[in-house]
């Protein structure tokens, strides 16, 4: 899918308007309206819209832009190296909810760590 569309289409799924999302990047909403109707931008003002969004709304514009198979091929590993600290805290905080959210996991102390 082409980059703007995978744009447009990214907003409107997640209900995200230009003036929330020029508050949060920093590009001026008339640069987004453009873009969103036609108009280049510089590849730095997409970037800063991109890292804008939230990270749900980010990876699933990267899914439109480069297809599943490019989510496929990160190399976790090397992605969680570059992290900074406090978004590897992030990450794993996430991670933790995810599993303790998990129906599966009705019993939470096999993820308790072993008393010493």
């Amino acid at each position: 899918m082409h980059y703007r569309d995978a744009f447009n289409q990214t907003l409107e799924k997640f209900k995200i308007s230009a003036k929330s999302l020029s508050l949060s990047s920093g590009v001026q909403e008339r640069q987004i309206s453009h873009f969103r109707n036609g108009k280049d931008l510089m590849a730095e003002t997409l970037f800063d819209l991109v890292a804008a969004l939230p990270d749900e709304a980010q990876m699933y514009y990267f899914s439109c832009v480069g297809g599943e198979s490019a989510l496929q091929t990160v190399d976790l590993r090397s992605l969680v190296k570059s992290m900074p600290i406090a978004r590897k805290y992030e990450v794993l905080s996430l991670i933790a909810a995810s599993l303790m959210e998990s129906p599966e996991n009705t019993d939470q102390s096999k993820f308790m760590p072993a008393a010493l």
